[in-house]
This record gives C-alpha cells, sequence and structure tokens, in this order.
C-alpha cells in the first residue's frame, strides 16, 4: 500500500510539473507578441522553465513521500522529460532523433531533480 502512494506522488508532482511548464510556456508566448524574443533567448527560456518546472515536481513528490530524495528526484524529472519529449513528437514539432541539446536537458533534468529532491526532504 506505501508503494502505491509514492507512485501516486510522483505522478502526481509530474503532473503539476507539467501544468506549470503549460502556464510559463503561454506565459512566455504572451510576452513574445509584445517584445521580440531571439531564438538564443527563447532557447534559455526553455531552459529556465524545465528546470523550474522540475524543481517543482522533485519538491512536492518529496516532501510528501519523505524517502529517497535524489531518487524520486530524478525519477520526477525523467517521467517529466519523457511526457515532453512524447507531446513534443505527437505535436509534430520533432521527430525521434536525440540531438546533443537534448541530452543536455535530459542531464540537467535529472541534476535539477535529484538535487530538488535532496531540498525536497530537508524542507
Amino acid at each position: 500500500m506505501e508503494n502505491k502512494s509514492r507512485y501516486f506522488y510522483i505522478g502526481k508532482g509530474v503532473l503539476g510539473s507539467f501544468f506549470l511548464t503549460l502556464v510559463l510556456i503561454l506565459i512566455l508566448g504572451i510576452v513574445s507578441t509584445f517584445i521580440d524574443v531571439t531564438a538564443s533567448l527563447r532557447a534559455a527560456c526553455f531552459i529556465v522553465i524545465t528546470s523550474l518546472s522540475v524543481i517543482y515536481g522533485s519538491i512536492y513528490s518529496t516532501r510528501k513521500i519523505q524517502k529517497k530524495g535524489w531518487i524520486i528526484g530524478i525519477l520526477v524529472a525523467l517521467l517529466y522529460i519523457l511526457i515532453i519529449y512524447l507531446v513534443a513528437i505527437i505535436s509534430g514539432s520533432r521527430g525521434l532523433a536525440i540531438n546533443s541539446m537534448d541530452l543536455f536537458m535530459i542531464l540537467l533534468a535529472m541534476l535539477v531533480g535529484s538535487l530538488s529532491g535532496m531540498l525536497g526532504i530537508n524542507l
């Protein structure tokens, strides 16, 4: 029964991260209509949005579970990245190939997730 609640909180953290991403991308889109945003600035914004979303999901999950913070954080980050890639593939905005920027985002998400998981236990 305890494992079920762990999976529930991990799923809830990933879902919260995804919705936070949607809100932040919507805000970025609104700002982009009024201000000229370069491609490099947009890429930096996506990195920040991804990091903030993983931080939120990892901290939420580990605060609820109170065990194995860094593992839970990495798991939340990997599930979050998997969902983001699946949505991007389904929407047709990208193919199945993974490039160096994608690997960077995966590693960054895992690092941020593990650190946020440790932080979530100690809050």
